[in-house]
């Protein structure tokens, strides 16, 4: 059974995409159509699109911690490369990009020269990414111009290096900027104590000190200068003891910034779920049959301590982002050390000064016992070499902080530098053409489709078995003639006469076409009505005569087409048959035999005093008489109704053994109900593409109404090289047997024009 289910999916499955192929295939010009279209519409956009050129570089984040918290404490955490990865999107570093970008001699051909917001042009251009498992980024910058994405995609880079080397150096800088302007101010003490030298050694006549007098003034500017340089270094020492404090300071209150980490959103709701959780481990330990290998409280035990790991990791998290350090109770250790060394050195620094200071005091006193002219020249020449000295010291120790500081480097390494790139990324041709294929054919397809759901007309012979629900007595193919309307070919044959015997030639050839069981025997169309004619034997019981009666739900869907052929069939049985034409409002019975309309039916109808043997002709078909219309009667439905059209039918069923009955269509008048009482089979004929499944649902409605059942449905017109899998026999046959017949060539063919 199961397997029985699987192949039932599977040939259901089948038969679906049979049929999206069939609906593609009916509709393949609209698809054509539309894929042309569609696939035109993404050749012009890819065409016109601009190219997008993208350039990529690379840069590592190096390991290494440095001296003093600067910038951050780099480590190798995915918070640490999130950070950067915001910095490198932030306004500021994208205006020192700008900044290094504008110094390229392209700059005023790239399209950010015309920018008004630069930075924001560099921002929505880049794409910041990482490397999984490393410490590398990669900066990828796009743009119509591939030298400027080059470009900019480096000065990026560039931009990151310089700022955290900045950052890096900030200690430096802030020596560097105090002995500049230490060194400004010694600069000008030197040549005030210069020129005041060597004007008072002219206006006093002195240029020379005595030995003694120069080795005391030496000794004192000596000692003064190494004050200075004990001093200078106090102040350093003072200025990187400050800033060691402050940032302890700064660690130190956001270390104990404890309502920050308690009113996280998610530390509180971790909080809660411990609880919650330690509460509900308490209450179950407390009960019967709980013990504490017991599963659920094994597993609360395990949600516990899965919380708190969660809830500590998060408080170390919060504490590394707001401090710059993934680990900062470490730095605070590590800062604290620096602190405690930075005082010592202050403390000696200060000894040092204070112990010079003593030494200055007791060689001032010394010179305070030389005659007055001495001691003033001895000042001026002691002032002159202590800032002289000192000059010279600062000099030495401002180019000592320079080089100190152009040492100093980030932790930021270019890996790779961005390279001009040789062809665009976007668009992308082949990728573009693959969706337009795609997208084309899925929409040509999808509107075919709904065009399909939309269409009311009958295309398929699953068609017939969905909306008409009726047995499928024959499907008859498509005749690859095209003929024109009955009462234009009578008129001809009346204009006609005998006088011209090439149009009289095409009237009969259009005649014969009609008749192609009779003409054309060993066609598929021939083969198709003898199927029809085996379906509709099968159903009779016995030998006693079978009365068929033939319809259809509208005009031109081939019925009166059907029912001679199928008379012409049963006749080939060399059984006795008669074709009566009740289609008494447009009759076409005479026209396919090539009989005279008049004394028909209606004649017999009317006239009750005549034999209806009189009315009965003999067509050039052996065993098959014809009973044309006669004259087009005003009630033809009281005539039909009336009992001498039931005797009439007795009457023909003591001579023959198929009586076939024509009539008008179902849903147009009221002749095919009344006659459909006196029919033993009565088919419905259902032409392909022409027929409206709502129409034939009313045609069934209306017969179903009277308790008439209708025996089956003829398809008519199917094409069998569009719907190979529903009329697999009339395929083969059409292949196999009916080219044989190559001779039934009609040289007349009219196109859309339906066979009647």
């Amino acid at each position: 059974m199961q397997n029985q289910n699987y192949e039932e999916k599977i040939e259901e499955q089948e038969v679906n995409l049979i049929d999206y192929l069939h609906i593609a295939l009916r509709y393949k010009w609209l698809v054509l159509f539309i894929f042309i279209g569609v696939f035109s519409l993404v050749n012009i956009y890819t065409i016109r699109s601009p190219k997008i050129y993208r350039a990529s570089a690379r840069i590592l984040l190096e390991d290494k911690k440095p001296e003093t918290m600067f910038y951050t404490t780099f480590t190798n955490t995915k918070t640490f490369l999130n950070n950067n990865m915001e910095i490198l999107t932030s306004y500021p570093l994208l205006e020192i990009a700008h900044q290094i970008l504008q110094k390229n001699p392209n700059y005023k051909n790239f399209p950010i020269s015309e920018s008004a917001n630069p930075p924001g042009y560099l921002k929505s251009r880049m794409d910041v990414s990482s490397q999984r498992d490393t410490d590398i980024l990669t900066i990828s910058v796009e743009s119509t111009n591939p030298v400027e994405a080059m470009a900019a995609a480096n000065a990026i880079a560039n931009a990151l290096m310089q700022a955290n080397t900045n950052h890096a150096r900030i200690e430096f800088k802030n020596t560097r900027e105090f002995l500049a302007k230490q060194l400004d101010e010694a600069e000008r003490r030197l040549r005030d104590s210069e020129e005041e030298l060597r004007n008072y050694k002219i206006e006093n006549g002195i240029s020379e000190l005595t030995e003694e007098t120069k080795k005391l003034i030496e000794k004192a500017s000596d000692l003064e200068a190494s004050l200075a340089d004990a001093q200078t270094e106090l102040e350093v020492a003072n200025k990187h003891l400050n800033f060691l404090k402050s940032e302890l300071s700064i660690q130190d209150s956001l270390l104990l910034d404890v309502n920050t980490i308690i009113t996280s959103p998610l530390l509180e709701k971790l909080r809660k779920e411990i609880v919650e959780n330690q509460t509900r481990y308490v209450s179950l330990l407390t009960r019967s049959g709980y013990s504490p290998n017991h599963p659920e409280l094994k597993e609360l035990e395990k949600s516990i301590e899965s919380a708190k790991n969660k809830l500590k990791a998060e408080i170390q998290r919060i504490t590394s982002v707001k401090v710059g350090a993934s680990d900062p109770l470490a730095y605070r250790t590590n800062l604290t050390s620096q602190i405690s060394a930075a005082q010592i050195e202050q403390n000696i620094a200060a000894s040092k000064v204070a112990s010079l200071q003593k030494a200055v005091e007791a060689y001032n006193i010394k010179m305070s016992t030389l005659p007055d002219t001495e001691i003033e020249l001895a000042r001026l020449e002691r002032n002159f070499a202590l800032n002289e000295k000192i000059y010279n010291m600062l000099i030495e120790k401002y180019e000592d902080a320079k080089i100190a500081e152009k040492s100093k480097y980030g932790n930021v390494r270019i890996v790779e530098e961005a390279r001009t790139p040789s062809r665009p990324i976007k668009p992308n041709k082949k990728v573009n053409m693959m969706i337009a294929i795609v997208l084309g054919l899925g929409l040509g397809v999808g509107v075919a489709i709904i065009l399909h759901s939309l269409d009311s007309k009958i295309r398929t012979f699953d068609d017939v078995k969905k909306y008409v629900g009726l047995p499928i007595l024959g499907t008859i193919p498509y005749i690859n003639i095209y003929e024109s309307d009955l009462e234009h070919i009578e008129k001809m044959i009346e204009e006609v006469g005998e006088q011209d015997e090439k149009k009289l030639r095409i009237i009969q050839q259009q005649i014969e076409a009609r008749l192609i069981t009779h003409y054309a025997p060993k066609s598929s169309v021939s083969e198709a009505f003898r199927i029809l004619r085996t379906n509709i034997v099968a159903k009779r019981v016995g030998k006693k005569p079978i009365v068929v009666l033939i319809t259809s739900s509208g005009p031109k869907e081939g019925k009166s087409t059907t029912l001679s052929n199928l008379a012409i069939a049963l006749a080939q049985m060399d059984e006795k048959v008669v074709l009566m034409d009740l289609d008494l409002r447009r009759p076409v019975m005479h026209s396919v035999f090539d009989l005279d309309k008049e004394m028909g039916v209606s004649d017999f109808l009317i006239d009750k005093s005549t034999n209806l043997d009189r009315f009965i002709k003999r067509s050039r078909v052996p065993n098959l008489d014809v009973i044309t219309s006669g004259f087009i009667p005003p009630n033809p439905s009281e005539l039909l109704a009336s009992p001498r059209m039931e005797s009439a039918i007795n009457i023909l069923k003591e001579k023959y053994d198929w009586i076939l009955l024509d009539s008008p269509p179902a849903i147009a008048v009221t002749d095919t109900m009344i006659m459909a009482n006196k029919a033993d089979i009565l088919i419905l004929v259902v032409r392909a593409a022409l027929a409206d499944r709502n129409v034939i649902k009313r045609a069934k409605e209306l017969l179903t109404n009277i308790n008439i059942k209708i025996t089956g449905a003829v398809i008519n017109g199917v094409q069998p090289h569009r719907y190979y899998s529903s009329y697999e026999y009339n395929y083969y046959y059409y292949y196999y047997y009916g080219k044989e017949d190559e001779n039934f060539k009609p040289k007349i063919a009219r196109k859309d024009k339906s066979v009647s």
